[in-house]
């Protein structure tokens, strides 16, 4: 029987320090002896980092209350046990992808690659932000898409017994790969240019079963590009722009294939409107200096171009050459 915990700190996070604490456990919630595994409920969030200390400031959250990872920032995922990988691996938070109907999923890159298989994702602070999809045919191991947890279910798991943490996680269920979210999941992982065809099938389907959604336009619009699809990409994204005007992604997207397609005078339209959304955004003015070029506007390309030296100079000296300085 499980009567006290005492907490060891990771060696690799926390230098090798010792922990004298030790915690009640105060409940047994699952036990599973065939995998070496048990989910006790210990007092505080301590006891899970191995180190006493003044609890943090909560991370930044979204609208609906769910905590909200900035691009780029470090994550812990753990795997469910699988018999010969990791169980915990490192992870980074890339973007949240619409995925209709007031659902967002977080795109995770795993720099080891390897893949997820079905499991949590905690933040920096250890806590429990999000439920792994599990992996499906045709994934790119390079990244895992996860469901967003909030607060309040964790709690809800933590206080039904006998429940497994999966299914009170709101992790997916056997029918899940044929929901609208779980063949626009399964899609999203099909990086594979051969894999286009497939994958854009998988989203027209989405679309039928569930109507079109800002983000099934852009992701749609992105491999309808990459495949060659120029015509079909413009009008993705110019429906994703009608949608959220205020999408700065969306009238970049629109400017680049438009100009691909030699539809400069529109792509100059659509880029101009992304630069005054962002103009921080060093990328959008660059092609919007290139489709100027492009529409013989010269004169306006050089006055963009020297505001890009402003805040990239780099991409600006790449410039220069074209613009006859």
């Amino acid at each position: 029987m499980w009567e006290r915990l005492r907490a060891s700190p990771d060696p690799q996070l926390d230098g090798g320090a010792s922990s004298t604490a030790s915690y009640d456990v105060t409940e047994i919630l699952e036990a599973d002896p065939s995998q070496d595994r048990v989910l006790l409920r210990a007092p505080g969030l301590e006891a899970c980092r191995g180190r006493e200390e003044t609890p943090e400031a909560p991370p930044e959250v979204t609208p609906d209350g769910r905590p909200a990872p900035a691009p780029g920032e470090a994550l812990l995922g753990l795997r469910a046990r699988d018999g010969y990988r990791p169980r915990i691996f490192r992870a980074i938070f890339e973007r949240w992808i619409d995925a209709g109907r007031g659902q967002r999923l977080m795109l995770i890159r795993i720099p080891e690659g390897g893949g997820a298989g079905a499991g949590i994702i905690l933040d920096p602070r250890d806590r429990v932000i999000g439920s792994i999809l599990p992996p499906q045919r045709g994934s790119d191991p390079s990244f895992a898409l996860a469901a967003p947890v909030a607060s309040d279910r964790i709690a809800e798991a933590a206080a039904r017994p006998g429940l497994p943490p999966r299914e009170a996680l709101g992790q997916a269920s056997d029918a899940f790969p044929r929901t609208p979210l779980g063949l626009f999941a399964r899609a999203l992982l099909m990086t594979r240019p051969e894999q286009a065809d497939e994958a854009l099938a998988l989203m027209d389907q989405v679309a039928k079963m569930a109507g079109e959604f800002e983000g099934l336009l852009m992701e749609r619009g992105v491999r309808r590009y990459m495949a060659g699809r120029d015509e079909a990409a413009i009008t993705d994204f110019s429906s994703a722009a009608r949608a959220n005007p205020g999408l700065h992604l969306a009238y970049y997207d629109l400017g680049v294939a438009l100009g691909t397609a030699g539809r400069y005078s529109e792509a100059v339209e659509a880029l101009t409107r992304a630069v005054q959304i962002d103009p921080r955004h060093a990328r959008s003015r660059y092609h919007l200096i290139l489709a100027l070029r492009a529409a013989g506007q010269i004169d306006q390309a050089r006055r963009e171009c020297d505001l890009l030296g402003r805040t990239d100079p780099v991409l600006a000296d790449e410039l220069h050459p074209l613009l006859s300085f």
